[in-house]
């Protein structure tokens, strides 16, 4: 558990950041989803129960998943010692432009939240030495923990995306983990850091929102935390149910992307993050983006008979723009739907 020192607390408050994050918090504490799908990557069955945990609720759990516990621990031990040297240092780091140290501001459109991050480009020669440097050990050694977990996880998106498609019959295999091998892919890592809000105990039932609610924009997400709660995915009744922490395993989001290219078979999955009062939460997220230039549109062999697209063709970067022009809550494949003819 990471143990921030109360100026390091001050650091992220501030009573118009309460009154924000509050707004938006819930009234009420919502269960724990009793059974999380829970995908065996070595069973002969992974690929159905993969599909079926996309259609329904677009995110699920695996296990057995060739990730290294090596890679994992070391990159979340030198992620811990980050976060917790004194914000001076960390802002050495900052603005993310697009990448780099934030601390509270999420995106540049009046989003906030109790989190800091880091926002690290995948292709890891993009990150300068000097900006590794302020992780305290030699960049070329940081460098090397970023690149064994990245590409471990890599490996492992493109697995689960292959089986994807086996589940869903299609005849080339590599139709989705293709975009994300390729050397022009847009993915980025990011390392989220929930410090404890003590604040809460005060707030009488409320909640404090740590990373409002949203759907990612890729096509895939893949992400690790430590053993504190705090993340929450929306039912399709518009409940949200809290997920309970697994330090050991992975969680997959279904992204906006992979949504329109099964042309709404999969469900992008909402989701948001809650402060815990007192512990912290780490969290790593590997999101696997197509090239900038990339179309994307429902995949023509699983159109159905007549069935006609629900979404206009867009390239990854028109969305990417349009994405990153909107809140966070917002509905961004809206824009790109189309509208079924009277």
């Amino acid at each position: 558990m990471v143990i921030l020192s109360k100026q390091s607390i001050q650091q992220l408050s501030s009573n118009s950041f309460m009154r924000n994050s509050m707004a938006s918090a819930a009234s009420s504490s919502p269960a724990f989803l009793s059974e999380v799908p829970l995908i065996d990557l070595s069973s002969p069955d992974a690929k159905q129960l993969i599909v079926k945990a996309c259609e329904e609720l677009g995110f699920f759990k695996v296990v057995n998943h060739g990730v290294p516990m090596e890679f994992i621990s070391t990159l979340e031990s030198e992620s811990t010692n980050f976060f917790s040297l004194p914000l001076s240092e960390k802002q050495k780091a900052a603005p993310p432009s697009p990448f780099g140290y934030g601390n509270k501001q999420i995106g540049r459109n009046g989003d906030v939240g109790w989190v800091e991050y880091i926002l690290l480009n995948t292709h890891l020669e993009s990150n300068s030495d000097g900006f590794l440097s302020i992780f305290g050990q030699d960049p070329q050694k940081l460098r090397s923990a970023v690149n064994n977990y990245i590409s471990a996880v890599r490996n492992m998106a493109c697995e689960i995306l292959e089986l994807m498609a086996e589940g869903l019959k299609i005849q080339q295999r590599n139709v989705f983990s293709k975009l994300v091998m390729d050397e022009e892919s847009d993915s980025v890592f990011r390392v989220n850091h929930y410090p404890p809000c003590p604040q809460i105990q005060a707030l009488k039932g409320m909640n404090m929102i740590g990373f409002g609610e949203h759907t990612d924009p890729q096509i895939i997400s893949v992400l690790r935390s430590n053993n504190t709660s705090g993340l929450q995915i929306s039912l399709a009744d518009g409940n949200w149910i809290s997920v309970p922490p697994d330090q050991n395993s992975f969680f997959i989001n279904v992204g906006d992307s992979l949504q329109v290219m099964t042309n709404g078979r999969f469900k992008s999955v909402k989701h948001r993050v809650l402060t815990n009062s007192l512990k912290s939460r780490i969290s790593m997220i590997y999101f696997g983006g197509p090239p900038l230039s990339e179309k994307i549109a429902p995949l023509p062999s699983l159109m159905k008979g007549e069935e006609r697209s629900l979404y206009k063709e867009f390239t990854w970067f028109e969305y990417k723009r349009s994405a990153y022009n909107s809140r966070l809550a917002d509905n961004r494949l809206v824009h790109f739907e189309r509208i079924a003819a009277s």
